[in-house]
């Protein structure tokens, strides 16, 4: 904990959270910035302490040194290419979805809209769906118990956890949990870009039940309080649990509901939301489809030297977004310290997804997992 605190002192924000004793981070607080080359010899030390009787244990702190080590290098001024940095922070090897396989869930929404211009249609679409904000906070507030009691039927919830939700704007993402520690949570939610209503219930359940407040709730209570891993009380960027912490907030969604059409019908019965219950949900299920090609954008933006123009027309045509939300998602991929991070939320989905398959999803919440020690789980 305390080098990634130290790392913390050179590039603001790579602590995502923190749990662990006030006396070991007021202490750092106070210390002079150690300079980058010490704190690689450091990571590297501290890879040479990491327990071997535990395997999975083993490769995912081995994993998140890596990630860590990495971060350093690049702060150094180290030219590592971008697909590289992405291999290093994230255990995973980035590639280009090819355009051909956003064809399908385009022709979909084609046949929807009946063959008008798409990014027009999905306009008009998103505009009709916006929620005005005196109502926003009602609706996120019930939206959110109902999560949390889903979840309550297959995860025990730790006592007293708790979420605050903050409207916020002039921000890079559309929604952020800011994990306070001892079970509690500050969820705000950006609204620079209208928020709507098909939105909410993914972007609710990610950031909060049984998204990342269920997870670092349970991972505190189990991993850091239970059974001791000092390293359990800090969450890091650029390194491989935050792949798998995206993962589990993207594929918790369908742990809790059967599918848009179920969360859809919730908001129309309960909060009287003007939802067209069966077409929202197959244009929502349509452009969740269409996610991969943020990946392909950054690609774009940070290995192929494009034009942020282009990107941002990219986004547009092929993935659909309005132009506001392009500029938005452009502004995601060049912030130095989310540059590589738009990989984890769909690669992230489709390993856990995938996992659920073979894996408890329980397992996800009370275990270190990384996608190179997910065979130890199996």
């Amino acid at each position: 904990m305390a080098l990634a605190l130290r790392v913390e002192k050179h590039f603001e924000g790579f602590v995502d959270a923190y749990c662990g004793p006030d006396e070991v981070k007021a202490r750092i607080e106070k210390e002079e910035k150690k300079p980058l080359d010490d704190l690689y010899t450091e990571a590297t030390r501290l890879a040479d302490t990491v327990p071997v009787e535990d395997k999975a244990r083993k490769v995912f702190l081995e994993k998140q040194i890596t990630g860590i080590k990495t971060t350093i290098q690049v702060l150094q001024g180290e030219e590592i290419d971008y697909t590289t940095q992405v291999e290093l922070f994230y255990d995973i090897t980035p590639e280009k979805t090819p355009d051909s396989k956003f064809e399908k869930p385009k022709q979909i929404l084609q046949d929807i809209f009946k063959g008008q211009d798409l990014n027009s249609a999905l306009d008009a679409w998103r505009k009709q769906r916006e929620v005005s904000e005196p109502l926003l906070q009602k609706v996120i507030n019930t939206f959110s118990a109902e999560c949390q009691k889903r979840t309550a039927t297959f995860l025990s919830l730790p006592e007293g956890e708790k979420i605050d939700f903050v409207l916020v704007c002039d921000k890079p993402w559309s929604g952020y949990n800011w994990y306070l520690g001892k079970y509690k949570s500050r969820v705000e939610i950006n609204t620079d870009i209208p928020v709507r209503s098909v939105l909410l219930p993914t972007l609710v359940s990610h950031e909060a039940y049984p998204g990342h407040h269920t997870e670092r709730s349970l991972k505190e209570h189990v991993l850091y309080r239970e059974k001791g891993y000092e390293e359990a009380c800090i969450f890091v960027y650029n390194t491989p649990e935050c792949l798998i912490s995206e993962g589990i907030g993207n594929a918790g969604f369908k742990l809790i509901f059967e599918d848009y059409k179920e969360a859809y019908t919730f908001l129309n019965e309960n909060l009287a939301l003007p939802l067209e219950v069966e077409e929202d949900a197959a244009i929502s299920e349509a452009l969740h489809q269409l996610f991969g090609c943020s990946g392909n954008a950054s690609l774009m933006l940070h290995k192929e030297n494009a034009e942020p123009s282009e990107v941002v027309q990219y986004l547009m045509d092929v993935g659909l977004s309005p132009k506001d939300q392009a500029e938005k998602q452009l502004q995601f991929i060049a912030n130095p310290l989310f540059r590589a991070y738009v990989f984890n939320y769909f690669v992230g989905e489709q390993i856990v997804s995938e996992a659920y398959k073979e894996i408890d999803p329980k397992i996800f919440y009370v275990n270190q997992i990384c996608p190179s020690n997910l065979e130890y789980f199996k």
